[in-house]
């Protein structure tokens, strides 16, 4: 201990207990936390007489509920963004007549990687059967000038 004696230490390095109240009491502690458990769907029952882990499970369902409540509202700043930017030719000062928006988009932004690959599978398709429906249709036109000059 340094040379130092026991009755020189602050109160809580001694080991004894100390003789003053604690700052604040558990319960003024649950008291205090109380109205968000309330805020975020837990009853008055299950915090105080339900198994005390509940209330990290309602607080992580808190949380995930507020990164999907942030996530949905900047993709909807995304749609209003794009809408803005599609419009914009027509708020020009100097924009010719007959100038037109650009498209809207005809369906949703992908949110993961399945989406991206279930609509990159789909546009393949859909270019393969273009691609297909063009070569029958010139394999008919094809057919057809044959059977005319026969």
């Amino acid at each position: 201990m340094d040379g130092r004696l026991v009755s020189d230490l602050p109160p809580g390095e001694s080991g004894g207990e100390s003789n003053s109240a604690p700052a604040q009491t558990y319960t003024d502690i649950f008291y205090q936390f109380f109205p968000f458990y309330l805020s975020i769907g837990m009853s008055a029952d299950e915090y105080w007489n339900q198994d005390c882990c509940l209330t990290e499970y309602y607080r992580a369902a808190h949380e995930i509920r507020q990164t999907r409540k942030n996530e949905e509202l900047w993709l909807q700043g995304l749609y209003i963004y794009e809408a803005l930017c599609d419009a914009s030719p027509l708020l020009h000062a100097f924009a010719k007549r007959g100038t037109r928006p650009a498209p809207y988009p005809t369906e949703p932004y992908p949110r993961n990687q399945k989406e991206i690959a279930e609509r990159e599978e789909r546009d393949r398709r859909l270019r393969y059967e273009k691609k297909r429906a063009d070569f029958l249709a010139m394999a008919a036109r094809a057919k057809q000038k044959k059977k005319n000059d026969d």
